[in-house]
C-alpha cells in the first residue's frame, strides 16, 4: 500500500482525517513534501498552501502556523488556522492584504513593541498567502 494516514487539526475543529498518497505544506524554512515512509520529523508550520493528494483527487488547504509530526506512516498538521482554498474570496483576499501592508506603513502615537511588529507580520504573512492561493485557483 503507497498510502499514509494524515490528519489537520485546529483547536476548534478536526479539518481532515484520511489516507493520503502525498502532502506538501509551508514549514517554517521552506516546501516540505510527504510519502509514505518518511522519517519521523517535528517541524514547525509556516503560512501557505498545503497540498493534499488522495485516492479521491488533489485538495488545497491554507494553514496558518502550527506544527508538523509523522511518526508511523501518520502525519499530523496541527494548525493554529485551517481552510479550503477553494473557499477563498479573492477579492476579499485582496482587500486583507492590503489592510495588512497598510499596519506595516501606519505611524503611531507611539513605538510599537516586538509582539505588536511580530503580530503585524504574521497578518502580512497570512494575508499574501490568502491572495497568492486565491489567484492559484
Amino acid at each position: 500500500m503507497t498510502t499514509f494516514h494524515c490528519r489537520i487539526v485546529t483547536p476548534a475543529e478536526a479539518v481532515l482525517d484520511t489516507e493520503v498518497k502525498y502532502v506538501s505544506f509551508q514549514s517554517f524554512d521552506g516546501q516540505q513534501g510527504v510519502m509514505r515512509g518518511a522519517s519521523p520529523f517535528l517541524t514547525k508550520l509556516g503560512s501557505g498552501v498545503c497540498r493534499v493528494d488522495s485516492t479521491a483527487g488533489t485538495t488545497d488547504y491554507l494553514l496558518n502556523g502550527g506544527f508538523a509530526q509523522m511518526n508511523h506512516n501518520t502525519l499530523v498538521l496541527l494548525a493554529d488556522g485551517a481552510e479550503l482554498v477553494s473557499s477563498i474570496d479573492p477579492d476579499q483576499a485582496l482587500k486583507q492584504s492590503a489592510e495588512a501592508d497598510a499596519k506595516v506603513t501606519a505611524v503611531g502615537g507611539s513605538p510599537r513593541t516586538l509582539t505588536e511588529c511580530e503580530a503585524i507580520e504574521q497578518a502580512q504573512t497570512l494575508a499574501r498567502a490568502r491572495l497568492a492561493a486565491a489567484r492559484r485557483r
